[in-house]
């Protein structure tokens, strides 16, 4: 085995564990979060955030091309704890760190979409309609909100070469 695919196995094994290891941070919070144990459910939502957002990290830094599967993993960890965490602090009445987390999911993808492989830029468009669409429904329910028209005027406007690399 070359010292490249050695790497890159390495690399796989390393990702596969930190996604094991999300999992079962999210299986722990999304039990809390049932059981109405918010601070528990917090502590395991916020553990499983730093996970997705190292993976996430992971992937906007990547000298080396992961499988798409890979990528669609790490995405979706990191939008699936952003609304976990929006959906826990909804309950507690904490609108403001709703916003938070539901914008800081769609600004990660909005980043994602300046990503070098078509692919990954593919994918971070797809999500990008499920985060737009949670921004959407908060100011439905609750009106305007400072933080989420920023948010929404930064990726309503997307760059024209954007558009052109993802749908090439």
């Amino acid at each position: 085995m070359t010292s490249a695919a050695l790497a890159n196995d390495q690399q796989f094994s390393i990702q596969t564990r930190m996604l094991e290891s999300w999992r079962l941070e999210i299986i722990a919070a999304n039990n809390a979060f049932i059981h109405g144990q918010n601070a528990r459910a917090f502590n395991h939502y916020h553990a499983a955030l730093e996970l997705a957002r190292s993976g996430v990290a992971g992937l906007l830094k990547a000298s080396e091309l992961v499988s798409i599967e890979e990528a669609e993993r790490q995405i979706a960890a990191l939008v699936v704890t952003r609304h976990n965490l929006a959906d826990l602090f909804r309950q507690s009445g904490q609108l403001a760190n709703v916003v938070e987390h539901l914008c800081a999911a769609h600004e990660a993808l909005f980043q994602l979409l300046h990503h070098a492989d078509n692919e990954i830029r593919a994918l971070a468009q797809r999500h990008s309609t499920i985060t737009y669409q949670e921004l959407l429904s908060y100011i439905q329910r609750h009106g305007q909100h400072i933080h989420i028209q920023q948010t929404l005027l930064l990726t309503k406007y997307v760059c024209i070469c954007c558009r052109q690399k993802v749908a090439h």
